[in-house]
């Protein structure tokens, strides 16, 4: 016996004809017939009785009819069900962090994860943006933070969840002299400086490059938690994430260049060619919500 057997079965007992019955399946007539013909001969008892009007329901009929919608109704439960299992993730779900996981929304994005996929077991390694694309690429990681655009990178689809101010910072004591200082002036004071492939380079080498003059350089960092603590210490100026240099640090505050904020985006990213693996979709579904982005996962990727 076949679903389309019980299928058919339900059509002509609903339509009580052979031919709106094959309409409602788009089949044949006499491909409905034969249905028919076929589960009778299975069932050994008579479903219809053929009349001038059409198809009559035998008794026998009337009581499988029952039993065969039923029966429908259950394959259909079971195909719903096999479809959630195919979407939920119940392996590793591995996701790189460029920052904080609080600016990231990580608590609410692995809320959500827990939520939808309470099978899958996450982890979270620490990376700086400009290695989050190497990661993916080698296969690494399913999805990562990282700031910047991604419009150079093919391979990548970037889901834009916001963009970051970021502010020229100071020693504390340096808060006179950045008050009125012009970006020349600022060229000329040392700079705790970046690595050479974080995307803070560009902002902070665009910043000073009318002046014509080369950064000078106290030190070379690629954490914002260090940076931020040796701005303190009086080694220099930088570049920070707003709420970063506005918040305590260890042994004073920072000073902040009253010139005006830079801005730079923050995604999530992963490989175009794996967006469809369940893994991918879930992170940046459950990234969507955590960021407020609702659908945009699906909609609005910026592919690059």
């Amino acid at each position: 016996m076949e679903l389309y057997h019980l299928r058919t079965f339900v059509a002509v007992a609903e339509t009580g004809n052979l031919s709106r019955a094959a309409e409602r399946l788009h089949l044949s007539q006499p491909a409905v017939s034969a249905h028919v013909k076929s589960l009778e001969e299975e069932l050994g008892v008579g479903l219809f009785t053929r009349t001038a009007k059409g198809m009559d329901l035998t008794d026998s009929g009337r009581r499988l009819t029952l039993t065969a919608r039923e029966a429908l109704r259950r394959a259909q439960d079971l195909l719903t069900q096999a479809k959630a299992l195919r979407s939920a993730v119940s392996g590793d779900i591995v996701l790189s962090r460029n920052t904080d996981p609080e600016f990231l929304r990580l608590p609410r994005m692995l809320a959500e994860l827990a939520r939808e996929h309470p099978e899958a077991l996450v982890h979270i390694d620490c990376r700086d943006s400009y290695d989050v694309v190497s990661d993916l690429k080698k296969g690494r990681t399913h999805a990562g933070f990282a700031y910047g655009c991604f419009d150079a990178e093919p391979q990548v689809t970037a889901l834009p969840l916001g963009v970051a101010s970021v502010r020229v910072v100071g020693p504390r004591d340096w808060e006179e002299r950045l008050a009125s200082a012009t970006v020349r002036d600022l060229a000329r004071l040392p700079w705790v400086w970046f690595h050479e492939s974080c995307p803070f380079v560009v902002m902070a080498q665009n910043l000073i490059a009318e002046e014509g003059l080369p950064p000078n350089t106290a030190a070379v960092i690629n954490d914002e938690h260090t940076i931020r603590s040796l701005v303190a210490s009086g080694l220099g100026l930088s570049l920070l994430r707003e709420d970063m240099a506005r918040s305590a640090v260890p042994g004073g505050e920072l000073a902040i260049w009253p010139g005006g904020a830079l801005a730079i985006p923050i995604n999530l990213v992963a490989l175009t060619r794996r967006l469809g693996e369940p893994e991918v979709k879930a992170a940046m579904a459950a990234a969507s919500t955590a960021w407020g982005l609702a659908d945009t996962h699906s909609e609005g990727a910026a592919r690059a």
